[in-house]
């Protein structure tokens, strides 16, 4: 009799026992799941604040040494273009920039950036044929090349050589120019920069680190919802009050 009480209390203390164990185990469990549920909460606000700073748009690069620049650097306006030689609305705003020149004249430094679309499977070879002219100092001459073969309809490296032989350029070192890719990295880079600085298609104007996305037009326009717009001459005018 003695001994089967003494086996119940054996069983008992077991019991209680095993019962500690559990909860003990349950206990760690629901520590560890909070312990990381807290962690990946705090790598989670990481990863947004990494985030947030890494696509956080940033002031546009001054005009400086490495641009293609129209005008004087230090002119009271400064416009920065990121452009897409084989962009129909490119083609459209380079008009807009002809008169740009005539009416301001040496008020506006015009900087020339490029931006070639994926879209435009000529766009950047285009951009590079106008690097590899600039290596002979015709930079401006194949940049107006290049739109009128925009508008003709007739972009491919081929006809960029013919352009560089138009314009008396040494057609060896232009055709190596171009097939070596030479200018690929100075092409990306500007692209990285403008995407940085919220450029997300072509043409973009900064006027004076104001952005102003799209081909606007010279003169003020009626904007598709109605609204009254500035065009270019009047941005530029009321930069120069």
């Amino acid at each position: 009799m003695e001994q089967e009480k003494n086996n119940k209390k054996m069983f008992v203390v077991g019991l209680v026992i095993i019962c500690l164990i559990i909860v003990i185990g349950l206990s760690m469990t629901l520590i560890n799941k909070r312990q990381t549920n807290q962690a990946n909460q705090q790598n989670n606000t990481n990863n947004q604040i990494n985030a947030d700073e890494q696509y956080q748009v940033k002031p546009v690069r001054p005009i400086d040494e490495t641009d293609h620049l129209w005008g004087d650097k230090n002119a009271v306006v400064q416009l920065i273009i990121y452009d897409d030689f084989e962009c129909p609305f490119c083609a459209e705003f380079y008009d807009t920039l002809e008169k740009v020149k005539a009416e301001f004249g040496d008020k506006v430094a015009i900087a020339y950036r490029h931006y070639p679309l994926a879209m435009h499977p000529n766009a950047m070879a285009a951009a590079a044929a106008s690097e590899c002219a600039a290596e002979q100092g015709q930079f401006w001459e194949m940049y107006s090349k290049l739109f009128a073969e925009n508008k003709f309809g007739r972009m491919s490296p081929e006809q960029f050589k013919a352009d560089a032989k138009d314009l008396g350029l040494d057609q060896v070192k232009f055709s190596q120019c171009l097939d070596t890719e030479k200018y690929k990295d100075k092409i990306l880079e500007q692209m990285l920069e403008g995407t940085n600085a919220g450029v997300t298609g072509t043409p973009t104007i900064f006027a004076n680190n104001q952005i102003y996305p799209g081909a606007y037009p010279f003169d003020d326009f009626i904007a598709r919802d109605g609204r009254s717009e500035k065009g270019v001459k009047s941005i530029i005018s009321e930069l120069l009050k």
